[in-house]
């Protein structure tokens, strides 16, 4: 952990005492953990029943950090508690990684806040401490999210005012109301944060399009061959281990975690797969995330699986093709041929592929770098995969998920 200047002088030495949940890299990491990452082994000294708080004056005066963590151990269940009624506010699940970073959010809030603590007016740490953490939490979920704001209170105020128009069912002036009512500011002022709150959710709008458009120059934007669920149960029957599919799965932010859990209606923590007819529709996940409609949350979905199935190929437990369409060649309406470029495992030179749609044949121009063309494993599924489609709709860019033989 890096020392704040703040700290300078301070003695981070430990002495015996070692954090029971290691903060490296670790192969799994449970709730457990999470909820156990302020405990110290051996277990410090006692205080006295309601005089932890004297561990912060310790820490003062000696200029030791150990005491600061000695407070933690012993106030870990206060912690655990704001976590986890936060994370419950938004979802029925939440992963070990993401409470365990709030974990360590918080313990640097506490490092930078508690020289500045009186003990002698009277008032607890924790007390004291309570709206710093408070402010953490919604930091953290700040930064999740697509917006940009200029500070904490621009964020705070844009999502209850935008939480009371919703409330409202979309009544500008019962929303301004109520919010200036709330707050104690004129009517003028709540106009003004309900007109930077939609500032922002267009700003939001703005970089879903932008993203698009990048997708576009790239790819396209037609349909894909990506699944409209990610089977999670069936890659694991197809031999892909569990644990390294849960590893590629932690790599993934927030938004694309909760858009594939709920969507497939899994449980990456349980392994719990449910049935289809119980995942959210893409207008939920729009609404979730305040999106402007089901269409954004779909293509943000898709996103998710690609970003899946590249970071699975990355660990080697798959191949993938990035198809694109480089020309067709028609007979009135009906498309009778086109070539493709195909690239292998999103990287190399790409290769092409030209197809004969009346005849249902086709044939390698060039060989994709990374292509293994002496199994043609690869250049068979991604040949099949667009002979499959109807011929009069050809995909024009597809990116394909291929098992790797074992």
């Amino acid at each position: 952990m890096e020392q704040e200047p703040l700290l300078k002088g301070y003695s981070w030495e430990l002495g015996e005492y070692m954090p029971h949940t290691s903060q490296a890299e670790r192969k799994k990491l449970t709730l457990y953990d999470a909820y156990s990452a302020y405990q110290l082994t051996p277990a410090p000294p006692c205080s006295e029943p309601g005089r932890t708080d004297n561990y912060i004056r310790l820490a003062q005066e000696t200029h030791e950090i150990k005491y600061v963590l000695f407070y933690l151990h012993e106030n870990e269940r206060y912690f655990n508690d704001r976590i986890n009624t936060f994370l419950t506010s938004e979802t029925d699940w939440f992963s070990p990684e993401r409470f365990m970073d709030l974990k360590l959010e918080c313990r640097i809030e506490v490092l930078k806040r508690f020289t500045a603590y009186d003990p002698d007016r009277g008032t607890t740490f924790i007390t004291y401490i309570h709206r710093y953490i408070t402010d953490t939490l919604l930091r953290f979920r700040m930064q999740e999210e697509f917006y940009s704001f200029d500070s904490l209170q621009e964020y705070k105020d844009a999502r209850r005012i935008m939480q009371l128009f919703a409330e409202c069912q979309g009544n500008t002036e019962e929303t301004i109301r109520l919010f200036a009512a709330q707050t104690g500011c004129t009517e003028k002022t709540a106009a003004e944060k309900l007109a930077a709150a939609w500032r922002q959710r267009k700003r939001w709008q703005q970089q879903i399009s932008r993203d698009e458009n990048d997708e576009k120059a790239d790819r396209g934007q037609d349909e894909d061959l990506i699944p409209d669920h990610w089977d999670y149960a069936d890659i694991l029957w197809a031999g892909v281990e569990a644990e390294n599919v849960d590893k590629a799965f932690r790599r993934l932010s927030f938004l694309e975690k909760t858009l594939l859990e709920q969507r497939n209606a899994i449980c990456m923590r349980c392994g719990r797969v449910s049935d289809m007819s119980t995942r959210a529709s893409f207008e939920t996940l729009a609404a979730l995330f305040e999106g402007s409609r089901a269409s954004g949350a779909e293509r943000a979905y898709k996103r998710a699986v690609e970003n899946l199935i590249l970071e699975l190929v990355r660990r080697g437990l798959l191949h993938c093709v990035r198809l694109k369409q480089i020309s067709v060649q028609r007979v009135g309406k009906k498309i009778t041929a086109a070539v493709y470029a195909y690239q292998v495992d999103n990287g190399g030179e790409w290769g092409e592929i030209q197809f004969d749609m009346e005849k249902g044949t086709a044939w390698v121009e060039t060989f994709a770098e990374n292509d293994p063309c002496d199994t043609w494993e690869i250049t068979d599924v991604t040949i099949r995969g667009i002979l499959s489609c109807k011929i009069e709709q050809p995909q024009k860019n597809a990116l394909i998920p291929i098992r790797k033989q074992r």
